[in-house]
């Protein structure tokens, strides 16, 4: 069987792995990268993660791209940018992504998006881990429900192991005043999002709802962090995001994140109230109650990346022989590890 032929678009630390598992898997092929960077322009794809070089070019140009014989590409953006998928989707390659598609039927360009996908044959997926790894687990705890009131989801992740891009898009140094509004603000970068997902998982298992609720608790850093970035004492280390998509005022879905440097950043009262096992604690509230944890761990502190990069790639064969359109968790078969080289 021929290999898959995959672009990788935007080369940032999720993708650097993704392109040292690609090279390993017999099964798929990088024939492109698309990059952000003048200096990464023309690099090889292998020098860029860290590997030997794979003998594909790095490039600033879009249409060369579009112009390639690909299967799929993987789009790691820092935001969702369907200015940049939907001519993607039209050149008839289908998208796995980590920062968009996971449920876009409320976004103004959602129609062009299905043109694009009816035009080019091919499909759009969000995936990764959250988004993505929680909305499949919550499925599967209401798998045993002959009925359900609502549904709860929690986590809390470490986000120091992130790129610089990640740790300023996600606000981490900014002052509580700058999180409170504007285009950079709480609201702005995480509120649509998370309603994807909690709208998706109510529509999902036919729960009413009629409208969606967002809040967010600032958490000050408790002493100075010097890494990828600077953040100052009494700026922001952890943020805890509350996003529902209600019936009647009344919870049905939510997701409640804890996004925090690292734990010796914050408070520790702060945490008091995150999963009480693991990474990931989903709740179904019906008959009966269903309760799922699940924890990441490994030696490296960058396993929330590895992860995420792992995940998107482990659907590509599905989503490459799906219909064309946009795709959820219910329309593919459960992801698995895919078969690398020695």
């Amino acid at each position: 069987m021929k290999p898959l032929r995959i672009i990788q678009w935007f080369t940032g630390e999720i993708a650097r792995h993704q392109i040292r598992v690609l090279a390993a898997c017999p099964s798929m092929e990088l024939v492109g990268a698309f990059v952000h960077h003048a200096e990464k322009d023309g690099l090889d794809a292998g020098e860029i993660a860290g590997i030997a070089p794979l003998g594909v070019r790095a490039t600033r140009a879009p249409e060369a791209l579009l112009a390639l014989d690909a299967d799929c590409v993987l789009y790691n953006p820092p935001a969702e940018r369907y200015d940049e998928i939907i001519p993607i989707l039209a050149s008839g390659k289908n998208v796995v992504s980590i920062m968009a598609g996971w449920n876009p039927k409320k976004h103004p360009r959602f129609p062009e998006i299905l043109a694009a996908c009816e035009k080019g044959q091919s499909s759009l997926f969000g995936t990764g881990l959250n988004p993505g790894l929680s909305y499949e687990m919550a499925l599967l705890a209401s798998s045993i429900c002959t009925d359900i009131e609502s549904i709860y989801i929690k986590t809390c992740e470490p986000q120091a192991s992130l790129s610089e891009v990640f740790l300023q898009l996600f606000g981490f140094g900014k002052t509580e005043a700058e999180l409170a509004s504007g285009p950079r603000g709480a609201h702005s970068i995480f509120a649509a999002t998370l309603h994807q997902i909690t709208d998706l998982l109510a529509e999902s298992l036919d729960l009413p709802h009629d409208d969606t609720d967002f809040g967010y608790e600032f958490e000050p850093a408790t002493r100075d962090y010097e890494g990828k970035i600077t953040v100052r004492k009494g700026t922001m280390a952890g943020l805890l995001l509350k996003a529902s998509t209600t019936h009647r005022a009344r919870p049905v879905v939510t997701i409640e994140l804890r996004f925090l440097l690292g734990p010796e950043f914050v408070r520790e009262s702060w945490l008091a109230d995150g999963p009480s096992h693991g990474w990931i604690d989903i709740n179904v509230r019906g008959t009966p109650g269903s309760r799922i944890t699940h924890e990441i761990y490994m030696p490296e502190d960058i396993i929330g990346t590895w992860s995420t990069g792992t995940k998107a790639i482990n659907t590509i064969p599905f989503v490459c022989q799906s219909p064309p359109g946009l795709l959820s968790p219910l329309n593919l078969p459960l992801g698995r590890m895919l078969k690398l080289t020695p």
